[in-house]
């Protein structure tokens, strides 16, 4: 048995690692950001490529919403 308790090792070898969520929040705020620049440059775009790319800065900002709030609300360790 090795340090965590597991007869077998794991394949990666890293052990606990607490998922980085909060980094992941910044990122989809930081990305939802950029498209919706990108959409305002670009208004040649054909009416799907823009409902496409504002679906995803929507998808982005909520989930950068979640993460974030619930960041703010619970702590870092929930």
């Amino acid at each position: 048995m090795n340090r965590l308790g597991r007869a077998f090792p794991s394949l990666i070898g890293f052990g606990r690692v607490r998922f980085p969520f909060t980094f992941m929040g910044v990122m989809a705020l930081a990305i939802g950001i950029w498209v919706v620049v990108y959409l305002a440059g670009h208004r040649t775009l054909d009416p799907l490529s823009q409902e496409l790319a504002a679906g995803t800065a929507v998808a982005c900002f909520g989930f950068a919403a979640y993460v974030l709030i619930r960041r703010v609300m619970r702590g870092p360790q929930h």
